[in-house]
């Protein structure tokens, strides 16, 4: 482990971090960590290897760190793990957060949310952190850029909106803090 890298916990984890197989060969990337968000329990993670997706779950994970993931598994190990249920891969309770485009907003984090009022817009949501918002489980209280107001918002699925609803989202970007 280099000097900058630091040991992190499952809530800081980003997505595209390199993971490494415990021989210390790269094997794929973070796709998404998979936890129960209500319970705080990190379940795995959601890996993008060379013949696609791998659920690698947490009793192969040996560390995590700002720069990679390593593993105590071997990459022929690695290549046999299951792939993802439907449920880690479409964001349901179980998935927590996921990788974003490229370059929005500089993080990994960037969700669409839904206030009460039907507004769409884009926000950091990292689990287990905000300094803007009161966290309720799957929801938060914090101000919707749409309406100017303090509302109860929550994550929307991308692929559930429209075009238009995305691009009204994208009208509303997201801010720095979470």
């Amino acid at each position: 482990m280099t000097e900058d890298e630091q040991p992190i916990a499952y809530t800081a984890l980003a997505p595209g971090v390199e993971v490494c197989a415990a021989s210390g060969h790269r094997v794929g990337t973070v796709d998404r960590v998979v936890a129960d968000v209500d319970q705080d329990i990190f379940r795995g993670l959601v890996v993008t290897g060379r013949r696609g997706w791998r659920f690698v779950a947490r009793e192969h994970i040996g560390r995590m760190t700002t720069a990679r993931v390593v593993l105590v598994i071997d990459g022929r190990a690695f290549e046999e793990l299951p792939e993802p249920t439907p449920a880690q891969l479409e964001g349901d309770r179980e998935t927590i957060y996921a990788a974003t485009e490229v370059g929005r907003a500089g993080e990994g984090f960037v969700v669409i949310a839904r206030c009460a009022r039907g507004g769409l817009f884009e926000t950091l949501w990292v689990p287990g952190a905000s300094l803007r918002a009161i966290r309720l489980g799957r929801y938060r209280i914090m101000r919707c850029p749409v309406h100017d107001r303090v509302e109860v918002v929550h994550v929307v699925d991308p692929a559930t909106l429209t075009p238009q609803e995305r691009a009204a989202a994208a009208s509303h970007p997201a801010g720095r803090i979470p």
